[in-house]
């Protein structure tokens, strides 16, 4: 059979299209006609629909009675799912999941048979990059025990009840080595880059009532395994009172630099931020807004930017800049003893 021109084209997105709709119920010619200018073209009708009918393509389809076709693939049962006909993975695809194959936080969110299958299908691939080409060095070196066979198994049960929306029992560690076991609405992983840690964020139980916002380090949790209690039916999963909002965002101003507006753009997509251009100065002004807890990380982030942006204000998040840059300094340029 001829392959259509391009796997991700028009030429694809039409027929994969008419496929869906004919799965659902039989479509005439005229339908695919009008499903082919939606996606593609007229001239991409007048190729596609004969091929589909009468030519190469035709054994994808089933004529029925009075003109209409219905798909020939798959059961009427997959025909209905919306996962139905998707769309094969190019060779970038395969070798940006090859390249993060070996990164142990990956793996956490895939149980052993998914991990087989996935190597098993990329046996040949080429990874796109390797994880030895990198150096982190400005994150702790205390990350949480990913390879740890306890701290896998934690995550998964956590995890699963997260996607089943379901209360947890919990025994955790503090950071003074004292133990505790509690109840909680678990609701979001959140995942430090500067720790290297995973911080599970939910709201405590107590006889079946909420009580308060909790964020627990993963690597501290010593069991846990799902609760029966019923959830309360005022709880909203999407619990937003674990967000703080610093009183000012911080300001700064980016310049057009080495691909400046991109990198920090994509540095900083998990914040909340408003950018404006500034045609007097050809830069854009940026203005992000963070928690308070994450301010120091930020400020980290920002002073790796180096001269391609300069932090405006506020005036408390810039007294902290200079101390840290006047230390780096002394650190760098301490003037030599002589006795």
């Amino acid at each position: 059979m001829e392959w259509f021109e391009e796997i991700y084209g028009s030429y694809f997105q039409a027929v994969r299209k008419i496929l869906l709709e004919a799965g659902k119920a039989p479509v005439t010619k005229k339908e695919m006609e009008e499903i082919c200018l939606r996606n593609a073209s007229l001239e991409s009708a007048l190729a596609i629909v004969p091929k589909l009918t009468k030519g190469p393509w035709s054994s994808l389809l089933e004529e029925q009675d009075k003109g209409r076709f219905s798909s020939a693939l798959g059961t009427a049962e997959s025909r209905g799912r919306d996962d139905f006909l998707k769309l094969p993975l190019t060779k970038l695809q395969k070798s940006w999941l090859k390249a993060l194959l070996p990164d142990p936080r990956f793996r956490l969110f895939l149980g052993e048979e998914d991990l087989k299958a996935l190597e098993k299908e990329l046996w040949d691939t080429e990874p796109l990059f390797l994880w030895e080409d990198f150096h982190y060095f400005d994150r702790y070196s205390d990350g949480d025990p990913y390879g740890d066979s306890g701290y896998r198994k934690y995550f998964r049960v956590i995890l699963a009840a997260m996607t089943d929306k379901r209360p947890l029992f919990l025994a955790y560690e503090s950071g003074k080595g004292r133990e505790s076991t509690l109840e909680l609405l678990p609701c979001r992983l959140q995942y430090s880059p500067k720790d290297d840690k995973f911080r599970l964020l939910g709201v405590s139980l107590s006889r079946g009532k909420l009580r308060s916002p909790c964020v627990l380090n993963l690597g501290r949790v010593r069991a846990c395994h799902p609760s029966k209690t019923p959830v309360p039916a005022n709880f909203s999963w999407d619990f937003s009172g674990f967000q703080k909002e610093a009183p000012e965002p911080v300001r700064i101003r980016i310049s057009r630099q080495r691909n400046a507006l991109e990198r920090c753009m994509l540095h900083f997509a998990n914040y909340e931020k408003q950018t404006v251009y500034e045609p007097e100065t050809d830069t854009w002004l940026c203005e992000i807004y963070y928690d308070p807890s994450d301010e120091t990380e930020l400020l980290i982030e920002l002073l790796s930017f180096g001269p391609v942006i300069r932090i405006l204000g506020p005036e408390p998040f810039l007294g902290q800049v200079r101390d840290r840059v006047r230390r780096q300094h002394s650190l760098f340029y301490e003037p030599e003893y002589s006795g």
